[in-house]
């Protein structure tokens, strides 16, 4: 009860504040460690307390509630935002756990989060304090200066810094302007890092392969995955991947032989060429 309660509590707030983007489906019953009594607590914390909180989240949950407790309690605090903005030269970072559904594609990558073929999007790298320290502000303030990633520089995150503290003292900043992909059937998935990432999630993973074991007992009491194609073949999320690569790549069908191994040739030998085709909705390898 007190479960579905924090679902229902927690899903209006969602909705109101953090505007974050799905694939698929994604819901708060999906991060691990995750209790009302942790959310309780949350909600009680201090500016000073939330801040240090930043500094030392180890898991999604705990992220996840730094940023809710922020959002429903201190969106007109000028004093917090402005000290969230000297966060983000902060270059600390923490290989979260519990990222269960959690997509950050730099991390996906990079090994650090396993695809699961849906969950939560986020631009920000939730990884460095510097990105957590972004995430919070945009929810607060609803505006975007850019992103921190995997890849940002020190002077990358001072210029994004500076660009908090001009608006947070009321001086004009030009706002941040995310690539459009024209005619994309699914954004969430479209840009190149999240090709890939999602090439990188194809290869053989012994995480990957014990998540599909559990899904198929969980759901479907089976032992292994059946030879004929079904739900249950949703249980390996390279199903979902297949799927994302072949719409992002322009192909109609699906081609057996284009297996995980092919599409790592494909990205190695191509990924410098890709360009996004703003007619068809795909990528092609430029000529």
């Amino acid at each position: 009860m007190k479960r579905k309660s924090l679902f229902i509590l927690l899903l209006i707030s969602f909705n109101l504040y953090y505007s974050q983007r799905l694939l698929t489906s994604w819901s708060q019953q999906n991060i691990e460690n995750y209790t009302k009594e942790m959310y309780d607590e949350a909600q009680k914390l201090s500016t000073s307390q939330l801040l240090e909180k930043n500094l030392n989240d180890q898991y999604w949950s705990e992220v996840f509630l730094t940023l809710n407790a922020s959002v429903n309690n201190y969106t007109k605090d000028t004093d917090y935002q402005k000290a969230l903005a000297l966060q983000i030269s902060n270059a600390s970072e923490t290989k979260l756990k519990g990222t269960s559904r959690l997509i950050i594609w730099d991390r996906i990558a990079s090994g650090d989060i396993l695809f699961e073929g849906k969950g939560l999007v986020l631009e920000n790298d939730l990884f460095l304090v510097a990105g957590r320290a972004n995430q919070i502000l945009q929810n607060l303030t609803k505006k975007n200066f850019g992103y921190v990633s995997i890849h940002s520089t020190k002077e990358d995150v001072e210029t994004l810094k500076n660009k908090w503290q001009n608006y947070l003292n009321n001086k004009p900043v030009d706002e941040y302007k995310p690539i459009e992909l024209s005619k994309s059937k699914i954004p969430e998935i479209s840009s190149l890092s999240a090709v890939k990432a999602l090439i990188i999630s194809l290869q053989p993973n012994s995480q990957k392969d014990q998540l599909t074991k559990n899904c198929l007992k969980r759901i479907y009491k089976l032992d292994e995955m059946p030879k004929e194609k079904g739900a249950h073949s949703y249980c390996n999320p390279d199903t979902s991947t297949f799927s994302y690569l072949a719409m992002l790549l322009g192909d109609e069908k699906f081609d057996e032989t284009k297996n995980a191994a092919w599409y790592l040739k494909f990205w190695n030998d191509n990924q410098k060429q890709l360009i996004w085709n703003s007619e068809k909705g795909y990528y092609e390898v430029k000529k």
